[in-house]
């Protein structure tokens, strides 16, 4: 492969914002900072990642070079602003060396937060990928149920959980079981809805089949529907997964002791912007792992289409 098939021109272009941003944060007479360490590693952090997916996953280079182009691009333009042009609030948009010493300084806390919110994301994320899957199996597949449950589906599906979330979180007994409730609504019935469409949409020649081997109710859904939906199931965690995190970061500002949403609320309360962002900058990070998580379970377990 020749140098230039393997470096793009976004390729390059995205190293050189990546120098110019180095040159910019290690810069003499810039604005004093306690330590600019913690935002070099994560640059290097960020900068394998970028390599590793460049040269070894397979993905379209191009479409990696862009994405570490704009990447750079928002970094730089970041420190330029925070601190040598002085263009931004210096309260609301703190400097970026200050944001990742967080990371350096907060890290127990941080761990702590994210455990939390891990536990509490898999409580009601499970349950509600479970309870939807298995009764709206049962429901697909039984036309009396589907007649009175899918208009009930229908209706609630589109309602954000996050609408209920002051109100469980004062008659609920405890936080935990409140936010664990606000993650199983936002999650069951989508899936639920979604589940009852998929058994409906299944095709007549597969049903046909194992009806003509004396399958009964329950071996049809546990052997021939469960598996045809799995993949679907697990495409469906990209985009329930974003959006069972949002919901619990924001129950966790109503009345949490810990979590990601009660780190940033409550830094948010003594106006200290720099622990905010970098809260927010975790979530993302979570968010981004799980994500890839389940992108490998999908790859591995998913050999049918």
């Amino acid at each position: 492969m020749t140098l230039r098939k393997a470096f793009k021109p976004s390729f390059v272009l995205a190293h050189l914002l990546l120098v110019a941003l180095v040159v910019a944060i290690v810069a003499p007479g810039k604005v004093r900072v306690n330590s600019y360490i913690p935002l070099l590693v994560a640059c290097g952090v960020i900068e394998a990642l970028v390599l590793w997916r460049y040269f070894c996953t397979g993905k379209p280079r191009v479409s990696v070079s862009r994405v570490a182009v704009v990447d750079w691009l928002i970094m730089l333009v970041w420190e330029l602003f925070a601190t040598d042009l002085k263009i931004t609030h210096a309260v609301l948009v703190p400097l970026p060396e200050n944001v990742f010493l967080v990371f350096a300084e907060k890290w127990q806390e941080l761990g702590l937060d994210v455990i939390s919110s891990l536990t509490l994301l898999g409580e009601g994320l499970v349950a509600g990928v479970v309870a939807g899957v298995i009764i709206g199996l049962f429901v697909g597949w039984l036309p009396s149920l589907r007649e009175t449950v899918y208009p009930i589906a229908h209706v609630l599906a589109p309602v954000p959980a996050i609408v209920f979330a002051p109100y469980l979180v004062l008659i609920m007994p405890s936080f935990s079981m409140a936010a664990a409730t606000i993650i199983f609504l936002g999650i069951f019935w989508p899936t639920l809805l979604n589940t009852i469409l998929r058994v409906e949409s299944i095709d007549r020649n597969i049903i046909d089949s194992a009806r003509m081997l004396g399958l009964s109710p329950c071996a049809m859904i546990m052997k021939v529907l469960l598996p045809y939906m799995y993949p679907s199931f697990v495409s469906g965690l990209k985009t329930q997964l974003p959006a069972a995190m949002m919901m619990l970061t924001f129950a966790e500002m109503y009345g949490a002791q810990s979590g990601l949403g009660y780190f940033i609320i409550n830094y948010t309360n003594y106006a200290n912007y720099t622990n905010v962002v970098a809260g927010i900058i975790m979530v993302g990070v979570v968010v981004t792992i799980l994500d890839s998580f389940v992108g490998l379970l999908q790859r591995k377990t998913v050999k049918w289409r």
